[in-house]
């Protein structure tokens, strides 16, 4: 069976978007994301999500 290159291309890219999602959510919490208005919602949204699933569980 011959692999398609673009499928390690793919690999990559989702270990890419993986890790660049992992950093965008350690600067949520830490409050690092901006100081504009989307990143003030962004922020209020995330902790409100994350509050929401804390409690749930």
């Amino acid at each position: 069976m011959k692999h398609n290159p673009l499928h390690q291309w793919q690999k990559e890219h989702n270990k890419r978007v993986k890790e660049f999602h992992k950093n965008h959510a350690l600067a949520l919490d830490n409050g690092e994301n901006g100081n504009g208005l989307l990143a003030k919602w962004e922020r209020f949204i995330y902790n409100k999500g994350k509050a929401l699933l804390k409690a749930v569980k």
